[in-house]
């Protein structure tokens, strides 16, 4: 059929859309154009379904140009094959095109469809969007331009998502949807078309990539959203155990109870089941990097976790023994923003294109960034807020550090020095240190919400501490029906001494009381509405005198600091401290986690 006669099919169906008549309909009338008619007409009924958007009227006469130069070229190109357009297989490459054909078709509403260009996944604009990227892909003929739009669109989702975050909104189902169909069409394609190579190498880098990201994003993902989520994680997985040759999979619905990251000692106990850092899970030929895994080597993963509480690893790396020590974490205001990173205590961090940022960055905005050593230096992993101290909050923070009370094998709750604590879907366990097991020492970053204990972050400490004695840092927030309130935990009072000032930042030793926990000392850290300290956490890789190196950061400390512990080399600390007069960060209270390095011959990361 010649160009213009299906021009005017357009029209006429247009037109009964118009009228009120549904898509089908007009598809009954023309069942050999069906297939060419249907994503055309569904574009144009979800156009006239979304209110109008009034461009500005620079954008509005460009548009119209474009309209005017390709109604000119379809003039002339009216009964010719579209090969004879010199636009090769891939017709409709430049966007542009596909943009004049809808602004033709779609009459007035014109102006939404090009105003819905630049729209993200949370505006009623998204979905012409995505319908016109449809209409794009229609006019290719061409499987391997069709596939390479695919891959271009695929990357436009990501930038959709981390445009999201970065401005403090959650990731959506939609975009995910959309994710997981680019790729999946991508994929399939390709399947076909093994001499490909250079889009099948495109294709698994974007796929891990894509992977990593998701991974950690987890946590920013809508609660409405975790169907797509799990279906465009599994689909980027599945992907790249394909492209390493493996004839496996694994479901979405493997993924539904969220996502964990731990390390620690690998202990093999049969049929591909194993323990890292005593927790159990299963790898197999779906665990990428697998083929690498020994008893005895100490591992980091990203474990999958099904609705009934098992975990099944979805890939794994090594850690060498001499590698510099990753995963420290900083919590302070910015002080500056560069191109090149940003500023926290006096430290400049670096920022690439791999780091995940789940806010704005502003100078005064409080935020928390972990960091990881690499090859380059030292860079952020990711950055997401982190608010001010203070006692109204409604999710409270706390620090606690206690022993483990009996079995973590395949229950999502622990009892950590006497208190129950609930893992979640983000928990993320470090056991380099020894095994999260009966009688182990660990520190737990949790929230209180609603009477419950959610386990943060777990780490295990090298050394040993009366099973009755348990650490807890949070903020004071009053009295009630005879107790303190520490971060949303009740705690008996001291027989003698004066309340902490109400939102200040506190350290208590406490024992055991009955079913109570009693305070024995406290000190305070923070004053009420002081925000100018940072926090911050990480691995001692070098001693020089009273300056301690962390990972990249330097910290003195000098005698007026508040330190508990012996600072040894390879051991963890938690501190506090502000910058000083010449630059650098000085700390005021410092606390060491372990009696023994956890890092054997910790070597400092490169600078940067």
């Amino acid at each position: 059929m010649a160009f213009g006669g299906m021009r005017g099919i357009l029209d006429e169906c247009i037109a009964a859309l118009r009228r009120g008549e549904s898509v089908d309909s007009c598809l009954v009338r023309y069942p050999r154009q069906a297939e060419r008619l249907r994503p055309l007409l569904t574009l144009a009924q979800r156009v006239m379904e979304t209110p109008p958007a009034v461009p500005r009227s620079v954008a509005r006469g460009t548009a119209w140009r474009l309209v005017r130069q390709r109604a000119a070229g379809l003039r002339g190109a009216r009964g010719r094959r579209p090969a004879a357009l010199g636009l090769g297989g891939a017709w409709l490459r430049p966007a542009a095109v596909a943009l004049a054909l809808l602004l033709t078709f779609a009459g007035g509403t014109g102006a939404t469809v090009y105003a819905a260009q630049d729209s993200l996944p949370d505006s009623p604009l998204y979905r012409v969007k995505l319908a016109t990227e449809n209409v794009h892909l229609w006019f290719v003929f061409d499987d391997s331009s069709k596939a390479g739009i695919l891959l271009d669109q695929s990357d436009e989702r990501v930038s959709e998502i981390t445009e999201m975050l970065q401005g403090g909104e959650t990731v959506p189902g939609n975009v995910l949807s959309a994710l997981h169909d680019r790729n999946e069409r991508a994929a399939s394609i390709l399947q076909q078309h093994p001499e490909e190579t250079g889009l099948r190498a495109r294709s698994l880098s974007q796929s891990q990539s894509q992977e990593e990201l998701l991974i950690a994003v987890w946590p920013e993902v809508a609660v409405s959203a975790r169907a797509q989520y799990t279906q465009a994680l599994a689909q980027v997985h599945n992907t790249r155990l394909r492209g390493s040759g493996a004839a496996v999979s694994i479901q979405p619905e493997e993924l539904s109870g969220g996502i964990l990251n731990i390390a620690g000692e690998a202990e093999f106990i049969g049929d591909n089941m194993w323990k890292i850092g005593g927790m159990e899970m299963r790898i197999d030929d779906r665990t990428i990097g697998q083929q690498d895994l020994r008893p005895g080597v100490t591992a980091r993963l990203v474990a999958a976790r099904n609705s009934s509480g098992r975990l099944h690893a979805l890939s794994l790396s090594g850690l060498q023994a001499d590698a510099p020590p990753s995963g420290a974490v900083v919590s302070g205001a910015v002080e500056k923003v560069t191109d090149e990173g940003i500023t926290v205590g006096g430290q400049l961090i670096r920022l690439t294109s791999e780091t995940v940022r789940t806010i704005g960055l502003k100078v005064g905005e409080r935020v928390q960034v972990t960091i990881n050593s690499t090859a380059n230096g030292v860079v952020a992993s990711s950055v997401k807020a982190a608010g001010a101290v203070t006692a109204t909050a409604q999710m409270s923070s706390l620090t606690i550090e206690g022993t483990i009370e009996g079995s973590t094998a395949g229950t999502e709750q622990w009892i950590v020095g006497g208190l129950k604590f609930l893992t979640t879907p983000t928990t993320t366990v470090d056991a380099k240190a020894g095994k999260a097991q009966n009688g182990a020492r660990v520190q737990v970053e949790a929230t209180a919400d609603n009477g419950k204990l959610l386990a943060q972050r777990v780490t295990v400490l090298s050394g040993q501490a009366p099973s009755d004695n348990v650490f807890v840092i949070g903020v004071f927030q009053g009295t009630q029906d005879g107790l303190w309130l520490v971060g949303g935990l009740g705690l008996l009072p001291p027989d003698s001494g004066q309340d902490p000032d109400t939102g200040s930042l506190i350290a208590v030793d406490a024992e055991h009381e009955g079913k109570d926990l009693a305070v024995t000392k406290v000190k305070t850290i923070q004053q009420a509405g002081d925000n100018s300290l940072v926090r911050f956490q990480g691995t001692i890789t070098s001693v020089d005198g009273s300056t301690l190196t962390l990972e990249a950061w330097r910290v003195k400390v000098s005698s007026a600091a508040d330190v508990t512990g012996r600072a040894t080399l390879g051991a963890r600390v938690l501190g506090w401290g502000q910058r000083g007069p010449d630059g650098t960060l000085q700390a005021t209270t410092i606390r060491v986690l372990d009696q023994s390095p956890v890092v054997s011959t910790p070597t400092p990361s490169p600078a940067h």
